[in-house]
């Protein structure tokens, strides 16, 4: 009946629109992908360090690493494939070693930046020029900046960098394990005397780490005290009296200063300290310590190993 309705001449204008809106519902419910894929993408956004909003379009797909913690991040959260350049000093893993350079450590050089097309640049706030990130912000090149003071802050940093390079799976997994092994960590050394470290960065002159660095809140996760905590800014000078005036329990040196051998030399001249009779001079990877990663839980339990040897046992 209906269909002798709409053949009747005066009704057939009516029938056509009325066939075009169910064609039009027929195509939509078996071709919804259609649609979908006509949709803008979807913006990610993050914080940097700096409290500067960072968005794009979508998860970064090509992205350019300027400081060896960053990069190593980046490899932990899965997102090797997505580095197209790095300095020369990202050398953990190997992987990182054929991704292409784009200059040395804090002096990356900006056009080779600029030819590789990232659509994410990763930056350490120490060690990157601000004319370098206003330049390739300029450009259009979104910069975050990284700024870690401490083992917090990296979990923090890992959740951030997950969300913008959509890996949030692989971050919550990477954050999970990174605090399980600060928790055990912990667990080992509490209610422990703390030793007295003194922890030299430089020699000539004599540079130490202070309460206000990375390497300070290191030294007191691990179980120890720094005798250069209270010092106004992250790395004081000292001149050896001071340092026999505190007579450390411990002495740690960074590798990166001297090679082991001279460096125990040096330090073998002050007999005087208590650090030097008792043979507690370490001398410690600056490429794991210095470095604010998931790897740095390594360096934790090595420095709490140094600390504390009664907590940790050499056959584990």
């Amino acid at each position: 009946m209906w269909f002798r309705l709409f053949s009747k001449p005066e009704l057939q204008g009516g029938a056509d629109r009325f066939s075009v809106l169910i064609l039009s519902a027929l195509v939509a419910l078996l071709f919804p992908v259609a649609e979908a894929e006509t949709r803008e993408p979807v913006r990610v956004c993050t914080v940097d360090h700096l409290s500067r909003e960072i968005c794009l379009s979508r998860p970064a797909g090509r992205v350019v690493s300027l400081a060896p913690s960053l990069t190593e991040i980046v490899f932990a959260l899965s997102g090797g494939n997505l580095l197209v350049g790095r300095t020369a000093r990202c050398n953990h893993p190997l992987e990182a070693s054929h991704v292409p350079a784009v200059g040395p450590y804090m002096s990356p050089d900006p056009e080779r930046i600029i030819d590789l097309k990232p659509d994410l640049v990763l930056a350490p706030k120490d060690g990157t020029k601000k004319r370098m990130v206003t330049r390739l912000t300029d450009l259009g090149i979104p910069v975050f900046v990284e700024d870690c003071r401490n083992l917090d802050d990296i979990s923090d940093l890992i959740q951030r960098l997950g969300r913008i390079l959509d890996r949030e799976r692989e971050a919550a997994r990477t954050i999970e394990q990174f605090d399980q092994q600060r928790k055990l960590v912990r667990e080992r050394i509490q209610a422990r005397k703390k030793p007295s470290v003194l922890f030299a960065v430089g020699s000539s002159p004599l540079v130490v780490v202070g309460g206000k660095s990375f390497l300070g809140c290191l030294i007191r996760e691990a179980g120890g005290i720094n005798v250069a905590e209270n010092e106004r800014i992250p790395f004081p000078k000292l001149s050896i009296e001071e340092v026999i005036t505190k007579d450390p329990d411990i002495i740690l040196v960074l590798d990166k200063e001297l090679p082991k051998e001279r460096c125990i030399e040096t330090w073998s001249r002050h007999r005087s300290l208590k650090a030097v009779r008792e043979g507690r001079i370490h001398v410690m990877n600056a490429d794991l310590l210095a470095r604010p990663s998931p790897r740095i839980v390594d360096g934790l339990r090595q420095l709490a190993r140094i600390f504390h040897p009664s907590a940790f046992p050499r056959d584990e």
